[in-house]
């Protein structure tokens, strides 16, 4: 994708297919353009006295123009100019970016002049709306190839250069959003712990990146009990990927730890079978880690970035780990797992104690779509955020907010880690049922962090299922977290210079 931003004065329609969007607002601003030609300003003009064009937000609709600068103009409905926001615009676009592809409009140009510093929502919107997953679909030979957007121009009055940071962000940002996506939505027969570690192994050393994948050999000398113990059951091998991103100027080293079961059945505490063909969607977190790996490297802060992945497959068999079992986890505390289904938590455990000893980093970031819990308490609309450093957490919050990614704090007291007393062991790996399951999720992983900053994104409800959000398809991976962490990995950054 190209995407430019360039003032209003310089501005030129390029050849080839071409749509101008312009916002329109409820309360009568906008849904005009001095880029507009003159017969589509008059019919705009009688559609908005008619109140056929009312500027509600997501209220989108395409006029072919017989203008021949342009092939078409997208009004933007974006609701109350002074509620407007980065996320009313994403949503927005998202609806449009329909439009765009059925229409095979190859370029859009956005009139952002009235709403600048939300130009980046429009770049967000069509990236993010018009991605398909459909590698596994033969196409009939007489169904036309997709035509996507493949540039994008945002026109400003002035502010061009800070305008035009926020977007390169954004693309560069949607582009891992999408490339984790595409990590996430592939079948696990496919998406193997291997192929996943293989696959952010390449994306590393093609950003120029150091990389580094751990195999049951080395994982066995590091005595990672608990992850290996939730390997056992499967065929395939666990990995455990370790990229690292580094920058002369930086003071400051921060990491990412997701969770990447490539398939989850549960184990021996086999899920129902409804819904468990979206197990594939249990590596969601290390997707977007990897994603937000990929984004940083684009981006360059000053800053260093250690991206950690454990991977594996959950799965019943003969060697498969068995409730009851005791493990001991690679900082020595041992485990009693008393559902292998809460095999999330396992793996995380040796992967954080893992990098916070080894690798030192100043703030602990993990991802994991570890609880159905988290669907139960926030829907598909926020992640469960957990995290025993206050600033932290708000910084998380505050990135969240810039995104359209939000989050919700939730309390790590004392009682509920009272709660994962073991009865032959250190702790147990779940609670009493039915209760505070998220939050106990998030107090048995702080028993591996010590005193390092750490937030735990419990992200069940946000990597896919998420319905009403039209740059988001409910079928498939979201890449939740990626642009998050990307936005949040930058003012980190900024603050450190």
């Amino acid at each position: 994708m190209n995407v430019k931003v360039v003032s209003r004065a310089k501005f030129t329609f390029p050849e080839g297919r071409c749509a101008l969007a312009v916002p329109v607002f409820e309360d009568g601003a906008g849904g005009d353009s001095p880029l507009l030609d003159d017969a589509d300003t008059r019919a705009i003009a009688r559609l908005r006295e008619k109140e056929t064009v009312r500027g509600k937000p997501q209220e989108v609709c395409f006029l072919p123009s017989a203008s021949g600068v342009y092939d078409g103009v997208v009004l933007l409905g974006l609701g109350k100019r002074n509620a407007c926001t980065a996320e009313t615009v994403r949503r927005s676009a998202g609806k449009a970016s329909e439009l765009l592809g059925a229409h095979r409009v190859a370029m859009a140009a956005f009139d952002a002049a009235l709403i600048a510093e939300h130009a980046h929502g429009f770049v967000d919107g069509v990236m993010l709306g018009q991605y398909r997953f459909d590698q596994y679909k033969e196409r009939k030979s007489d169904e036309p190839a997709p035509q996507p957007v493949d540039a994008i121009a945002i026109v400003v009055e002035s502010g061009a250069h800070l305008a035009a940071r926020r977007c390169e962000q954004a693309r560069i940002a949607c582009q891992s959003t999408n490339w984790a996506r595409d990590l996430a939505n592939t079948p696990a027969n496919d998406m193997t712990p291997s192929r996943l570690a293989g696959a952010a192994l390449e994306m590393a050393e093609d950003a120029g990146c150091e990389g580094e994948v751990l195999h049951r050999d080395q994982l066995e000398e590091l005595e990672m009990g608990a992850f290996l113990g939730v390997a056992r059951g499967s065929a395939e091998p666990p990995t455990l990927s370790v990229l690292h991103y580094k920058h002369d100027a930086a003071t400051k080293t921060v990491a990412f730890v997701g969770k990447g079961v490539t398939f989850d059945t549960g184990g021996i505490s086999l899920k129902p079978v409804q819904g468990m063909h979206e197990m594939k969607f249990d590596m969601c977190g290390a997707a977007a880690v990897f994603g937000a790996f990929r984004a940083i490297a684009a981006l360059k802060p000053a800053l260093n970035v250690v991206c950690v992945v454990p991977a594996c497959e959950n799965t019943p068999g003969g060697h498969a780990q068995k409730p009851g079992d005791v493990v001991r986890a690679y900082n020595g505390k041992t485990i009693e797992v008393n559902n292998t289904d809460a095999e999330g938590r396992l793996i995380l455990a040796d992967a954080l104690a893992y990098t916070i000893r080894e690798h030192q980093p100043d703030h602990v970031v993990n991802l994991a779509t570890l609880t159905g819990a988290c669907v139960v308490a926030l829907g598909h609309y926020a992640a469960g955020l957990m995290s025993d450093d206050d600033a932290l957490a708000e910084s998380l919050e505050a990135a969240g907010a810039v995104t359209g990614e939000r989050v919700w704090r939730l309390p790590l007291w004392d009682d509920y880690d009272k709660l994962l007393e073991g009865a032959h062991a250190d702790i147990c790996n779940i609670g009493p049922p039915k209760e505070a399951g998220t939050i106990v999720g998030g107090c048995f992983l702080k028993h591996f962090v010590g005193d390092t900053p750490w937030a735990h994104l419990d992200i069940a409800g946000t990597a896919w299922g998420g319905k009403n959000i039209p740059y988001l398809d409910p079928k498939h991976a979201t890449g939740y977290g990626v642009r998050l962490l990307t936005e949040w990995a930058i003012k980190t950054s900024e603050k450190t210079v």
